[in-house]
């Protein structure tokens, strides 16, 4: 039978692993139990589930095997905790989200939930936009994403809206723009940005009509050293509104448009009391720490 629990759970501790070896320690097997396990449900499937490269990947189908494996853990320790169960270990809830939001508010959420609920949480840090990505292949079970239609399987909340700001620091503005910031500045003058994927910028240089391809950046892929980087002069950029407060008088708002991210919590539909807790944490957090979307 293709579901066999003991079979699924392999195939997940492959891919968690990276390899067949890293597998067996995990499950206190040998090495050739693991194999075995793997080759009984791709022969069951019809289907290969893992591409054999190190690390070792998941096909297509194999990221089916792993989504239904996860959610199947989760199920098992859920049911666990509630039926206080001594040898029960802590469950593990999985979420991806993007890196200003964990910067501003998310780990507020995440100390609230944790309080009181017995839980490892387990953060993956990614772009607003690829965050659903992490949920469609059963990385995680739950993310904040600037995606508003619910991934397959999950349930979609809006949570409100990040508000970000152009700022510059004064020693910018002296070399680059002491006339003011106007578009001849803007073509010129660097900017920063997080990662090659950063919009946030662009979107605000466009507004200008400045093409973001033709001027020059630094990339700073950090939340903290981004708005660093924005205070000692290297380049302007879009700080959440929270952030250019903090550095007070040696940021230069720059005027220009306000950039809204709307943001959502998608989470699986699989039944979890713990899902649901961290559902509701996350968005009482963010009704008090967000903009309201349509603002």
């Amino acid at each position: 039978m293709w579901s066999d629990p003991v079979a699924v759970r392999t195939v997940a501790a492959v891919v968690e692993a990276g390899t067949f070896d890293g597998a067996a320690r995990a499950l206190h097997v040998t090495p050739s139990a693991v194999s075995q396990r793997v080759k009984a449900i791709e022969e069951s499937v019809g289907q290969r589930l893992l591409v054999r490269t190190t690390p070792v990947r998941p096909t297509a189908a194999g990221e089916v095997v792993l989504r239904y494996a996860r959610r199947l853990a989760l199920l098992d320790e859920d049911a666990a905790t509630e039926l206080g169960l001594a040898e029960a270990r802590l469950p593990r809830l999985a979420v991806a989200v993007n890196a200003d939001s964990l910067a501003t508010w998310f780990l507020e959420a995440v100390s609230r939930f944790t309080r009181t609920s017995d839980v490892q949480v387990e953060l993956y840090r990614e772009d607003q936009t690829r965050t659903a990505r992490m949920l469609e292949d059963g990385t995680v079970m739950a993310a904040v994403t600037a995606r508003a239609e619910p991934v397959p399987g999950c349930r979609a909340v809006p949570l409100g809206a990040l508000t970000y700001r152009a700022m510059a620091s004064r020693t910018w503005m002296d070399r680059w723009a002491p006339d003011g910031v106007g578009e001849a500045e803007l073509r010129t003058a660097p900017r920063v940005d997080y990662d090659p994927t950063d919009s946030l910028q662009a979107d605000w240089l466009a507004a200008h009509d400045v093409d973001a391809s033709l001027t020059p950046r630094h990339l700073v892929p950090s939340p903290h050293d981004f708005a660093r980087a924005v205070s000692l002069g290297l380049g302007w950029g879009l700080l959440p509104a929270e952030h250019a407060a903090t550095y007070g008088p040696d940021l230069v708002d720059l005027a220009g448009p306000t950039i809204r991210s709307p943001l959502s919590w998608q989470r699986w539909r699989t039944p979890s009391s713990l899902l649901d807790r961290l559902t509701d944490v996350v968005v009482a957090t963010a009704a008090e720490r967000l903009s309201p979307a349509g603002r």
